[in-house]
C-alpha cells in the first residue's frame, strides 16, 4: 500500500519588493511541506488573497504601499481568524515588534533573518506557537510571557500612514473633522476612521493625548 502524502501548509506572501517575494517562494518550493498559494504587492491585495484563499499562513511585510502591514494585519484576521500571520519586517525596534503582536500577529521574525531561522518561524508559527526573532533581545524572549497590555508603550511614528501623520498634524492644530475633510477633500467618516485608527496604533484615548504625542514627536514640524 503506497504512503498517503501528507497535506501542504498553504502559504501566501505579501511583500511590496518583487525580488524578495521572488526569493521567498523560491526557498519555499524546496520543501513538500510549504505550498505558496498566493502573492500580493500590497495590503490590500493581500486582504484580498486571504479572503479568497484563506491560507494557513501569511508572511507580511509591515512597510508597504497603499495600507500598512499592521491595517492589513488586522482586517486579515477578522475575515480569516484560523490563518496564522508570521510579520517579516527590517524593523529591530522592540515597539514595532510589540504593536504588531497586539495587532493581531502571531510571530515577528526579522528580514535579515539565516533560511534555517525564517523555517523555524513558519514551522514554529504554523505549530500554534508565537515566535519571536532572537535579534529582538531577552524583552521577548519569554514570548508567551509578555503583558497584553504596557501602560508605557506608545508606538513609533514610522508605523503611520503619509495621510495618518497628515490627518495627526491637523488634529494636533486645533482643526474639526469637517475641516480636515474639506482640506483633504475626503469625508468627515474618513478623518473619524482615520482618527480611530491613530488612537489604536499609538495606544492613544483623546485628542490631548494625540496632541502631546504629535508635539512631542514633531509630527507638526516634519510635514
Amino acid at each position: 500500500m503506497s504512503k498517503r502524502a501528507q497535506p501542504k501548509h498553504t502559504i501566501v506572501i505579501v511583500e511590496d519588493h518583487t525580488i524578495l517575494r521572488d526569493g521567498l517562494r523560491a526557498i519555499l518550493s524546496d520543501y513538500e511541506e510549504f505550498e505558496v498559494v498566493g502573492e500580493a504587492a500590497d495590503g490590500i491585495e493581500g486582504i484580498r488573497c486571504v479572503t479568497r484563499l484563506k491560507p494557513d499562513l501569511v508572511l507580511l511585510d509591515l512597510s508597504m504601499p497603499r495600507m500598512t502591514g499592521l491595517d492589513a494585519l488586522s482586517e486579515m484576521k477578522k475575515i480569516c481568524p484560523q490563518t496564522k500571520v508570521l510579520i517579516l519586517s527590517i524593523h529591530h525596534a522592540e515597539m514595532q515588534c510589540l504593536a504588531a503582536l497586539r495587532a493581531g500577529a502571531d510571530g515577528y521574525a526579522l528580514k535579515d533573518s539565516k533560511q534555517w531561522e525564517l523555517l523555524e518561524a513558519i514551522r514554529t508559527t504554523l505549530a500554534g506557537k508565537r515566535y519571536i526573532s532572537p535579534g529582538l533581545g531577552e524583552r521577548f524572549s519569554d514570548a508567551d510571557a509578555m503583558p497584553d497590555r504596557d501602560p508605557d508603550f506608545k508606538a513609533s511614528k514610522e508605523l503611520l500612514t503619509k495621510r495618518e501623520k497628515q490627518i495627526l498634524k491637523m488634529v494636533a492644530e486645533g482643526h474639526s473633522n469637517k475641516q480636515i475633510a474639506e482640506f483633504l477633500y475626503i469625508s468627515p467618516k474618513t478623518v473619524d476612521n482615520h482618527r480611530t485608527n491613530l488612537m489604536r496604533k499609538l495606544d492613544l484615548h483623546s485628542i490631548q493625548e494625540l496632541t502631546r504625542y504629535a508635539a512631542r514627536e514633531k509630527i507638526v514640524d516634519d510635514l
